[in-house]
């Protein structure tokens, strides 16, 4: 089913189709805007240890494309991949782009498409990082030009970053910084479950931990809309549901189910970021922390939401009363629970799915990290609408997350 990927002006022409089959509408697409030369950005898993990208290639040479591919984005997004992807554009004047992979492929991408429109042939990550305001963290609208050539992205993960016009990519130095056009989405997103069923089971459900965190941090946004708690409630449901049927069914090996959850698991995906697009809802502590502890420590979009969620919930209830009381509502009726604290019912959550919940098992545990972490948070773009703790705060919901 296709679909305009948000209801947002702007995105006219931005497209889903959700129930894809990648091997048909890629071509589709490509043969639509009239695209000849073509990159294929591939996660270097699909391309070594299934047919999948082998497929596409096939199918695409039946085509009149010039077709030239790079296997393997960085986690968090590395400034070097982006640049390597932006220079193939620019040198190749492509048409098109096709993302196959998670998150940090799909920012990749995007980030890449808005500098090769930007930056001289090239570039490198100076001029990169001249174009971000240090007290943000953010390349925005003002200083971005829209990207020329399409973009399709076949996500495997449920990260969400793929329906957002931000990209995030890491620094030399190890700072994640973000880079945003209006017109900065893909030109078509692919749901493809069966694509998507390839991920390892524990990167898929992290990936779902991420969208979770998307959802309960939106709800706990200060003045949350009646409409974006409506959206909330629904993806978050959406999502809990689907991961818990990914779960049984990878548990008693029963595809239907894993794959019945994996389209629910995306349908929850696509609202995950609606509520920050459509109505201005930040994020919280959950994200902005995140985003330092991946790129400083290296730890894994998803893994940082099962890790510092919770604790983030126990640090803010008395602030957060009454959307954290919706929140468990959402997971006892959902899951059919009792929990009594919106920390404890993610917390329980993250058990369940057998993901890591502390700072220990991920190897953080040096002081000096956790104070880079919490200090480098302050200047995370989420901070910029003061609804972060202040530093000290940073740093007990870190000891905390020990």
């Amino acid at each position: 089913m296709r679909v305009q990927q948000l209801p947002l002006a702007g995105r006219e022409g931005h497209e889903a189709i959700l129930h894809a089959s990648y091997l048909n509408d890629i071509p589709d697409a490509l043969a639509r805007w009239h695209a000849q030369r073509v990159l294929l950005v591939v996660s270097t898993s699909l391309d070594t240890k299934t047919d999948l990208i082998r497929n596409l290639e096939d199918r695409l040479a039946h085509g009149l494309y010039e077709v030239s591919k790079k296997t393997g984005v960085g986690s968090h997004t590395p400034y070097a991949d982006v640049i390597d992807i932006a220079h193939r554009v620019q040198a190749g004047s492509l048409d098109a782009v096709v993302s196959v992979g998670s998150g940090s492929y799909s920012d990749a991408c995007k980030a890449a498409l808005m500098l090769a429109a930007t930056l001289p042939a090239g570039f490198d990550a100076a001029d990169m990082e001249a174009l971000v305001d240090p007290a943000t963290g953010l390349a925005g609208h003002d200083r971005l030009r829209a990207p020329t050539a399409q973009l399709i992205c076949v996500p495997t993960s449920l990260s969400a970053g793929e329906w957002n016009t931000f990209a995030s990519a890491t620094n030399p130095q190890g700072k994640k910084q973000h880079f945003a056009h209006n017109q900065g989405a893909p030109s078509l997103i692919l749901l493809d479950p069966r694509v998507a069923s390839t991920t390892p089971a524990h990167l898929w459900l992290a990936s779902g931990m991420r969208a979770v965190d998307h959802f309960v941090e939106g709800m706990c946004y200060p003045g949350c809309p009646a409409e974006a708690q409506e959206v909330i409630s629904s993806g978050l449901c959406k999502m809990l549901r689907g991961l818990c049927e990914y779960h049984t069914g990878r548990e008693t090996t029963d595809e239907t189910e894993r794959l019945r959850g994996i389209s629910e698991c995306q349908q929850g995906s696509r609202e995950a970021l609606l509520p920050y697009m459509k109505w201005g809802v930040r994020f919280g502590a959950s994200h902005a922390m995140g985003h330092q502890l991946g790129s400083l420590a290296g730890v894994q979009h998803g893994i940082t939401s099962c890790i510092l969620l919770p604790h983030v919930l126990r640090y803010t209830a008395h602030d957060t009363e009454a959307p954290q009381a919706r929140i468990l509502t959402m997971f006892n009726e959902t899951l059919g629970w009792e929990e009594t604290q919106a920390g404890d019912a993610v917390a329980r959550f993250v058990a369940l799915l057998g993901l890591p919940h502390t700072l220990t098992e991920v190897g953080v545990t040096n002081e000096q990290q956790i104070q880079k972490i919490a200090a480098n948070t302050l200047s995370d773009v989420l901070a910029g609408k003061k609804n972060l703790p202040d530093l000290q705060g940073l740093r007990e919901i870190l000891e905390g997350a020990k």
